[in-house]
């Protein structure tokens, strides 16, 4: 996830009109909501926080260097 931040959707933005940009978006929009029938995003996502607060490795600041 941290290249898809700092690598590919920075450089999607370059190679892609903003209307393009755009038209992906809502086409993964459909999809999601095709397989999922509701926002499959926000699903995983709360099922990953409680696996990373189980494991204690949520709060990413603690394996950051000062």
């Amino acid at each position: 996830m941290a290249r898809e931040d700092t690598v590919l959707f920075p450089a999607l933005h370059v190679i892609v009109t903003p209307q393009e940009y755009k038209a992906l978006g809502e086409k993964f929009d459909e999809i999601e909501h095709k397989k999922f029938v509701t926002d499959g995003f926000d699903i995983y996502l709360d099922q990953v926080t409680a696996f990373e607060k189980y494991l204690g490795v949520y709060d990413l600041a603690q394996f950051t260097p000062k």
